[in-house]
């Protein structure tokens, strides 16, 4: 299972790899040192090897660090957890419908993706140092003390029978330990539902006791799991360090009967020290690895699910990728349900263009947004786009989601930092997308906050005001990259200082991409090239002025609005 998590970003495993042999390389120089220090006391000067080799690789991290560094550190990590987000997201999307709330799920699992970054940033590089300095330690005690290879080896025989010896009863106190949880659980809800009847029979003082003696058991199956945890840890630290010791006693032997330098004993000493060291880590990622078990376990479950995914390479046969997307063509459409909403609507979408829908509620707005994401079949007419028709099958529309995205009024942010909500699902790196959100003039408002894009959103956006968290899901969208946009009224409920920003934003995309705006807001449609009003199940084109002169009915929809700008300025 684990196994299966190197096949993902391995284009960038390469990065991955370099920044960990860098890391290991770094912590060698303490060695460098030490073994230069031993060598100058013993002979007092330092050999060939230490002005070439150490010169070389003290240079090397330097120009790594401060001019790699930043360009590699994660980079196989964050494009791993991309890919896996992709093959998750790719395999819902064909399961779920457009208007089904998906927001607590997704916060659910794609938190649990992301918490797989442990693996690629801490697990994975501490076993390749442990490896590395394992190898090297190995090369010089078989070259310059064979028999001390020993002590490693048989202090990891002692941490596995040690292990071994307390497993049954930790197996024995951690179900101990569930029970209680479990029962104590269980008691705390039946007391709490049944609080009335245990109040007017005048039993409380008993079930009080009750609760009080399984908490206090509780509290007991605690401790004991805890201490079990605790002597594993004594265990480990015995056998670590006694190892350690017996080591340097070894080499004290052999420095004494001159079978070593005092150099030679210095860096065994040091490598081993190390190297035990890196290895006590790795006892710790290893519990951080059953941790992550049940999470690989669901992710791997939905991403192999039979009835999507399986099928997917077969369906790709069916399904082509879509082109780029340079203009949309609506031909006689009629959309609804058992009656249609709106009938004969002809319509072209191009580049260079804001385009608006409005019309009153209910008029099929919301409907027609749905026909235009594949998601509702429309009743007749067709929707044309590169020489292709939109389809309605599930399979069309997993491929159309790659090209066209939707934003209502009620976004939902993941809980973490503005950035990575922004950087979610987008192929741009953190400076890319900052500078097209300059581009927009989108979250300029970071630059007050204390960690600027690194700041905490809470759940859903909870520590951002409204109008801040539009601007990061319209962000999001921008940095999604699609080619066709649809928001849905997405600056109705916001201020207008940032229903400004936001307006203002959606012009600079249209000039690039195909963008349809849902309102109803005056300024909205004023900004728009071309407005779609639908009035009697048929849809009035042209622009602003045009339709106010000609359409009556967009006339009473201005006036309405009018009407409640003036009363909103009276009550403030």
């Amino acid at each position: 299972m684990y196994g299966r998590l190197f096949t993902y970003g391995r284009k960038k495993l390469k990065y991955g790899l370099i920044e960990a042999f860098f890391t290991w390389l770094e912590s060698l120089e303490v060695l460098l040192f030490l073994w230069a220090l031993a060598d100058y006391y013993n002979s007092q000067r330092l050999g060939f090897f230490f002005y070439l080799i150490i010169p070389v690789i003290f240079l090397s991290i330097i120009v790594y660090r401060f001019l790699f560094s930043e360009k590699i550190v994660q980079v196989w990590s964050n494009s791993a957890i991309k890919e896996i987000q992709k093959d998750f997201l790719n395999v819902y999307l064909r399961k779920n419908n457009f208007n089904q709330k998906i927001s607590a799920l997704i916060q659910r699992d794609l938190k649990a993706i992301t918490d797989l970054n442990s693996f690629y940033t801490l697990i994975v590089p501490t076993l390749i140092k442990l490896s590395l300095t394992g190898l090297l330690l190995i090369i010089f005690i078989i070259i310059w003390q064979p028999l001390a290879i020993f002590i490693p080896f048989l202090s990891i025989i002692l941490i596995g029978l040690g292990m071994m010896a307390l497993a049954k009863h930790g197996d024995k106190e951690n179900a101990r330990y569930i029970n209680s949880f479990v029962h104590m659980g269980e008691r705390f809800l039946d007391d709490f539902f049944e609080m009335n009847a245990i109040i007017m029979y005048r039993r409380d003082r008993a079930f009080s006791a009750d609760f009080h003696r399984d908490s206090e058991n509780f509290r007991k199956r605690t401790m004991a799991v805890l201490a079990y945890q605790l002597q594993t840890l004594n265990i480990l630290d015995f056998a670590i360090y006694g190892g350690i010791g017996a080591f340097a006693l070894f080499l004290s032997f052999g420095t004494a009967q001159g079978n070593l330098s005092v150099v030679q004993a210095i860096i065994l000493f040091v490598l081993v020290a190390d190297w035990f060291i890196e290895f006590r880590k790795s006892g710790y990622f290893i519990h951080v690895m059953k941790q992550l078990s049940p999470t690989l376990k669901h992710i791997f479950a939905q991403i192999d699910d039979k009835n999507s995914f399986s099928s997917q390479k077969k369906q790709r046969t069916i399904s082509n990728d879509i082109p780029k997307i340079l203009e949309i063509t609506i031909n006689n459409l009629s959309i609804g349900y058992d009656e249609p909403l709106i009938t004969q609507l002809s319509w072209s979408l191009k580049i260079g263009h804001l385009y608006a829908l409005s019309g009153q509620s209910g008029s099929g707005k919301s409907t027609l947004a749905k026909t235009l994401m594949a998601q509702q079949k429309s009743l007749a007419g067709e929707i044309s786009f590169s020489d292709k028709k939109l389809r309605f099958d599930t399979n069309f529309r997993h491929d159309w989601l790659k090209s066209a995205i939707y934003l209502g009024s009620e976004p939902y942010l993941f809980s973490g930092s503005i950035i990575d909500n922004l950087l979610f699902a987008s192929k741009y790196d953190r400076k890319e997308l900052i500078k097209i959100f300059d581009k927009f003039g989108l979250c300029s408002f970071v630059s007050s906050l204390p960690d600027q894009y690194d700041s905490q959103v809470g759940e859903n956006g909870k520590w951002l005001s409204p109008g801040q968290r539009q601007q990061i899901a319209f962000g999001r969208a921008v940095a999604a990259d699609k080619n066709f946009y649809i928001f849905d009224e997405i600056t109705s409920n916001i201020d207008h200082e940032n229903a400004g920003i936001i307006l203002r934003a959606m012009k600079r995309l249209a000039k690039e991409k195909i963008v349809l705006i849902i309102t109803h807001k005056i300024e909205d449609l004023k900004q728009s090239d071309q407005i779609a009003f639908i009035t009697g199940k048929k849809a009035v084109i042209g622009p602003y002025e045009s339709l106010l002169k000609n359409s009556p009915s967009f006339k009473n929809l201005i006036n309405q609005q009018l009407l409640l700008l003036k009363g909103n300025k009276q009550d403030a």
